[in-house]
């Protein structure tokens, strides 16, 4: 056949269409697969080399179905129809299964026509027969291990012969992409749906500790860290108490060393308690254990400021002799734990010497973390507004909340011209790092109902924001956009797209490569 015959060949047959509309559905056919849902048929005029030219596309919350069809003439076993079935959320063919016609007349009797199995992936190729002429409602039924589901596609007309069928009217130019190409790659649609949608502020942002939450643990003393008494003490990852001995250190001796300290305050001890005898016994006057008091309050106050207990306990001989045979002595000092939480760094080394002021460990408590946001300055004043915030970190694409804020500072960096605000967020896994980097929204107060789409649908050229619309299985539109507020997940679209239309979220490239070509693909074929 040479090419001006096959197309006033598909001329002939496109005179021939029969057209899809949409209606409600019945109880009867809910029952059958379990929910069903009825969204509009979208009805696209397209040349193929299947032999059909009407296609119709319907949605369910599973499926999509892309049907392609000859004419039904009545008492005639029709030609091959093409039902393309696509399952939802991975966008991929249905490759096993049942698939059900089910002609519906207005007495709610039906004919019935099955196809056991598809004849490759993800493609039907029923060839029903309809002995009578009339409208017919049609159902198709998906049965199997994949999906379960009930289809309602519309009202279907059977005529009497080819030349009854009403002439169409002229489709518009659209692209065309088809279902071999999408499921061979990463494809998939969202549906564009009203939705409210919170302003927001774009900022960046890093994850910190939460004020007392975090602790570098330094020595107040110079000395030793003696070998036999640090071998277990805490490592990196293991948690610790508020209180827990992190290392044993022997300090250093001299005037106004910690020994020397604490040797004091146990001999000024002692003489306290000596001297609370003797006054009792009225052997001396009152004023000689004033004085030792007050010598006593001193050296604990001394003590205490390397971090040692004023209150020292004399332990028995034989204790003693067990901690000097450990290596603790009883003049030892203790480095404790500050807050409780989980060891992130250590550097102390058994036998090794320290000096005053070394850090020796880092600890975090994780389980809440603050999010510093540094806002623009030009949104400054938008700020005493904000709900809380979206955000994700560097190497994952999860999306974290942010729900209290926890400050906002007064001034503007001068340097960055930014505003920091900081937000609580609950870590209970441990998944976000302090120090880690954040791309966040800052969500305000006032917010707008609208139609929304899924920001990964935004697409840019030429400086303009656009998106691929699937007006029917195989055909696309290009639709350029006026945005309004974005929440950082959906965006709020004022022209452009309308409610209930499925846009590209994935694979809007490869629609956008397809678009360069689509006057030389009107007349692709993809034989099934």
């Amino acid at each position: 056949m040479t090419l001006m015959s096959r197309l006033a060949f598909v001329a002939l047959l496109s005179t021939s269409m029969l057209l899809f509309g949409c209606g409600d559905e019945s109880s009867d056919e809910h029952s059958h697969g379990g929910d069903a849902h009825s969204h509009s048929a979208t009805q696209t005029t397209e040349e193929h080399g299947h032999g059909s030219g009407v296609t119709a596309t319907v949605w369910s919350e599973a499926v999509e179905v892309f049907a392609e069809h000859p004419p039904m003439v009545a008492g005639e076993t029709s030609a091959p129809w093409a039902v393309h079935v696509t399952r939802l959320g991975e966008y991929r063919p249905l490759t096993e299964g049942s698939l059900t016609l089910r002609f519906r007349r207005p007495d709610g009797a039906a004919y019935v026509h099955t196809v056991e199995e598809p004849s490759s992936p993800g493609i039907f190729t029923p060839q029903p027969s309809i002995p009578e002429t009339g409208t017919f409602r049609l159902f198709m039924i998906v049965e199997g291990a994949q999906v379960e589901d009930t289809i309602d596609v519309g009202d279907l007309t059977v005529y009497e012969s080819t030349s009854a069928v009403p002439t169409p009217g002229s489709g518009s130019a659209e692209i065309s992409y088809s279902k071999e190409q999408q499921w061979d790659m990463s494809f998939e649609v969202a549906e564009a749906q009203e939705r409210a949608v919170q302003r927001s502020v774009e900022a960046t942002g890093t994850i910190e500790p939460v004020a007392g939450q975090f602790a570098k643990v330094s020595v107040p003393v110079s000395g030793l860290t003696p070998a036999q008494a640090n071998l277990n003490m805490p490592a990196p990852g293991d948690r610790v108490r508020k209180g827990q001995t992190l290392g044993i250190l022997s300090p250093s001796g001299g005037e106004g060393s910690y020994a020397e300290l604490k040797g004091r305050v146990e001999r000024l001890q002692r003489e306290v308690r000596r001297a609370e005898r003797l006054v009792e016994a009225e052997a001396i006057p009152r004023k000689r254990l004033v004085e030792a008091q007050h010598d006593l309050e001193l050296a604990r106050t001394a003590l205490e400021s390397m971090g040692g207990e004023g209150e020292i306990a004399e332990p028995p001989a034989a204790s003693a002799a067990v901690e000097t045979a450990s290596g603790d002595s009883g003049f030892n000092y203790h480095l404790k734990a500050p807050i409780s939480g989980q060891i992130q760094e250590r550097h102390l080394a058994p036998g090794s010497r320290v000096e005053v002021g070394t850090v020796l460990y880092t600890i975090v408590d994780p389980s809440r973390v603050w999010v510093r946001l540094r806002v623009p300055a030009e949104h400054a004043g938008a700020v005493s507004g904000a709900t809380g915030a979206v955000f994700t970190v560097e190497g994952s694409d999860t999306t974290y909340e942010a729900s209290r804020v926890v400050s906002t500072d007064a001034a503007i960096d001068t340097d960055t011209r930014t505003l920091s605000v900081r937000l609580g967020v609950p870590n209970p896994n441990g998944a976000l790092k302090i120090g880690m980097m954040a791309d966040a929204r800052l969500l305000l107060e006032d917010d707008r109902t609208g139609v929304t789409i899924p920001n990964e649908a935004i697409q840019t050229e030429d400086g303009q924001p656009v998106a691929y619309v699937q007006t029917g299985g195989e055909s696309f539109e290009r639709r350029r956009l006026q945005l309004g507020p974005t929440d950082g997940q959906y965006t709020l679209v004022e022209r452009g797209v309308q409610a209930g239309e499925h846009v590209v979220t994935a694979g809007a490239y490869q629609v956008y490569l397809a678009s360069l070509n689509s006057s030389q693909m009107a007349g692709h074929g993809h034989p099934h």
